[in-house]
């Protein structure tokens, strides 16, 4: 089942040094606002708490979703793979949903954001 993306509290990441919106549940992509980006999150098959890749959906291995404002550079291959030190939880002044997240690091007024369409 994937939820409405605006139904959820989210933890704040970095991935790869970019801020995103981290849950551990299948987001429905029509939910989400149109200047977010959504990627699927692997966790390694040795250890099911270590996430290890991204991609625009994951079948198996299933860690969690991350919303992006800004789009992350995933390869041909469909997977962009990342070490354990590549995934950081925020400290401090954190946010919690969509609307605080976009305020804190959404597009700039004058800058252009398309959704990759699936």
């Amino acid at each position: 089942m994937r939820r409405n993306a605006n139904d959820i509290i989210y933890d704040e990441v970095a991935v790869l040094g970019t801020p995103a919106l981290f849950t551990d549940w299948r987001v429905d992509r029509a939910t989400i606002p149109a200047d977010m980006f959504l990627y699927e999150v692997r966790h390694a098959d040795s250890d099911w708490g270590d996430p290890c890749q991204l991609a625009w959906g994951i079948l198996v291995n299933f860690y969690g979703t991350i919303l992006t404002a800004q789009p992350m550079d995933i390869p041909e291959s469909g997977y962009l793979n990342f070490d354990s030190g590549d995934w950081v939880y925020a400290e401090g002044d954190t946010c919690a949903a969509i609307p605080e997240f976009l305020k804190k690091y959404g597009v700039k007024e004058g800058e252009v954001n398309a959704q990759h369409d699936l």
